[in-house]
């Protein structure tokens, strides 16, 4: 699927996240729970605008704890990784799909839908959808930009620099549900 259609699904998605508002929705057998999701993004980006870009894999873990009042408490982890570069890491958090922050979560059907915006130019988007007893689950990711040619300007977790991503591919999803607050008690 070319990158114009699915920058158009996920603005689709986001708004019509958008025009529901209610934060606990989360069925009741997905109360209590957690979900682990992991993916790689196989990214063409540069930091900083200096330089040409280069291709980076970007290892991401996704933990979301769904409350016994059905609020969803999620962290996205980064690390990054390559060939004589440093290794890192850093995250983002929200609560719900009213966080204020740039990354919201929230529960639609049978599905938790992750979005986060970038400073300009693109988007985020994984969905998560569950088996019907909320049991097992299964990841999709995309990354969307505004055009083909068109560049995402973000800020990078991992050292808070400027970050530019040209292209980019998501690989090796995986996905599981499991009892109890993935946070600890």
């Amino acid at each position: 699927m070319d990158m114009k259609v699915h920058l158009l699904a996920l603005a689709l998605v986001v708004s019509l996240l958008a025009s529901h508002a209610t934060a606990q929705n989360a069925p009741a057998a997905l109360r209590g729970k957690s979900v682990i999701a992991s993916w790689t993004e196989v990214r063409l980006q540069r930091l900083g605008g200096i330089g040409e870009f280069t291709e980076r894999s970007v290892a991401h873990t996704f933990n979301a704890y769904i409350s016994t009042e059905g609020r969803v408490f999620a962290k996205r982890t980064v690390y990054s990784s390559g060939s004589g570069r440093r290794h890192g890491s850093g995250s983002r958090s929200s609560v719900g799909e009213n966080s204020g922050g740039k990354q919201q979560a929230q529960i639609r059907g049978q599905s938790l839908i992750i979005t986060e915006s970038f400073i300009s130019g693109g988007a985020r988007m994984a969905k998560i959808d569950f088996d019907r007893g909320f049991s097992s689950c299964t990841a999709n990711v995309i990354l969307g930009r505004e055009n083909a040619q068109g560049i995402a300007h973000g800020r990078s977790l991992i050292n808070g620099q400027a970050l530019e991503i040209k292209s980019a591919k998501v690989t090796t999803t995986s996905c599981s549900v499991r009892s109890g607050n993935v946070f600890g008690q």
